[in-house]
């Protein structure tokens, strides 16, 4: 089993791309960095099919568009979502 991967939202976006088990890009996804910007972490937990990709979060803004349509562009590739930081979830009162 993989260890978690230390994430920073402060510090990067993170994209999840989903791949076909067709796509040429499943046996090597580190083709996925379509930009400079763009860094291959790894698969999302066991799930070979869905690639981490990470971007500066201060780089963002500017290469947003040609990096989602770069991806979106390549053979195999079924989705790519842009992962939202998790919400801190609030525990109830000592209701019990």
């Amino acid at each position: 089993m993989s260890a978690p991967q230390n994430l920073n939202y402060d510090q990067n976006v993170y994209l999840a791309v989903t791949l076909a088990p067709s796509s040429a890009s499943f046996n090597s996804p580190s083709v996925l960095a379509v930009h400079p910007s763009v860094t291959h972490l790894g698969t999302v937990g066991q799930m070979r099919d869905v690639q981490l990709l990470s971007v500066p979060r201060h780089d963002w803004d500017d290469v947003q568009a040609e990096v989602l349509s770069s991806l979106r562009s390549l053979g195999g590739v079924n989705r790519v979502d842009v992962q939202e930081p998790p919400r801190t979830r609030v525990k109830r009162g000592g209701e019990f």
